[in-house]
């Protein structure tokens, strides 16, 4: 058995990094990137990470070094934190994400089983180093066998929040209606449609807002469009999917985090989770936000839950997607 001699100060710091930086969440637990594990004593933790953190732990792994310091200070600190907390580090939806860009698994399959080899690989010690700057390489992993996995599938998750992207996109682009309009055609159009999400209710009041700026610089290039309505929609996905862990939280004893660097993710979760807030109010002034609050309570009324299909999901994407696509010819040509 090997042991690990820390210091308390140590701990601390690595601790303190993770905080400073607002990197773990959880609505009860950290709904603003501050861990509080009070009253959660026994049960079993498991940390999500997102594409962003398992992308720079790869390439760590790969090359022994990253160049950014800050990507190296956060991605050690938070290996080294669940190993010393005993919490379990997943990276199933980010491999995910990446077998669907790739529309292959071999990438996220060596990707998976570098992940799992480095939790053997290396000691404790090593991320608690390099957290800390007391050096800034690890040994390079070298893999010796490697299992195929099943990485590539698209959630129905994915494929809503890629739809809603779509129809944002539209509403977003549309010169010609009011930002009241916007609202309130978007609400009644998801009711219609798919299943209602609160990270996406309060994701495009951020995007209308402009504190969130998606499609920022793309102009009237569709595709491009496309692949930011894409990426946008799994960053959403790991949010969506999140909730359907921690929804069931108090009938078991698994709890999960997740952890992220990405900006827009972490805003997306603190407004969503904040206690007694209007971001209608907050983001367009008192009149404005609270007659968009009212149009968007009139639209939705009680509901049976429906039954979303892919066959349906995959027409809709077909139909908007050309919706969007008009538009933005429409947008060309008017330049």
């Amino acid at each position: 058995m090997n042991f690990l001699h820390l210091k308390e100060s140590d701990l601390k710091k690595n601790t303190l990094l993770l905080i400073d930086n607002q990197v773990i969440f959880h609505p009860s637990i950290s709904p603003n990137g501050i861990p509080d594990f009070t009253n959660y004593l026994g049960k079993n933790f498991i940390l999500i990470i997102d594409r962003n953190i398992l992308t720079q732990l790869i390439l760590l792994l790969k090359k022994g070094q990253l160049k950014n310091d800050f990507s190296r200070k956060i991605i050690s600190s938070l290996m080294f934190w669940a190993q010393i907390n005993n919490i379990a580090i997943t990276s199933g939806l980010a491999l995910s994400e990446y077998a669907s860009t790739k529309q292959s698994n071999d990438d996220a399959s060596f990707e998976n089983n570098m992940f799992k080899t480095a939790f053997d690989y290396y000691d404790m010690k090593i991320w608690l180093d390099l957290a800390l700057e007391r050096r800034k390489t690890i040994p390079i992993l070298e893999l010796n066998n490697q299992i195929e996995y099943d990485f590539y599938k698209e959630y129905d998750h994915y494929k809503m929040h890629y739809l809603e992207l779509i129809k944002m996109a539209q509403l977003f682009f549309n010169k010609s209606i009011t930002l009241e309009e916007k609202f309130k055609l978007f609400h009644t159009w998801n009711y219609e449609n798919i299943l209602i999400c609160k990270y996406t209710t309060i994701y495009f009041a951020l995007l209308l807002g402009g504190r969130i700026n998606t499609f920022k610089k793309i102009g009237c290039d569709f595709n491009k469009l496309i692949e930011k309505c894409k990426n946008q929609a799994w960053d959403l996905s790991y949010l969506s999917l999140w909730s359907t862990f921690y929804y069931f939280e108090n009938e078991g004893d698994d709890i999960y985090l997740f952890a992220t660097l990405d900006k827009d993710l972490k805003l997306i979760f603190k407004e969503t989770h904040k206690e007694q807030i209007d971001v209608y109010q907050k983001l367009f002034g008192r009149r404005l936000g609270k007659q968009i609050s009212e149009n968007i309570s009139q639209v939705y009324k009680e509901r049976i839950k429906p039954e979303i299909n892919d066959s349906q999901l995959v027409e809709l994407i077909k139909l908007e997607s050309n919706n969007l696509s008009v538009l933005i010819e429409s947008m060309r040509n008017g330049m």
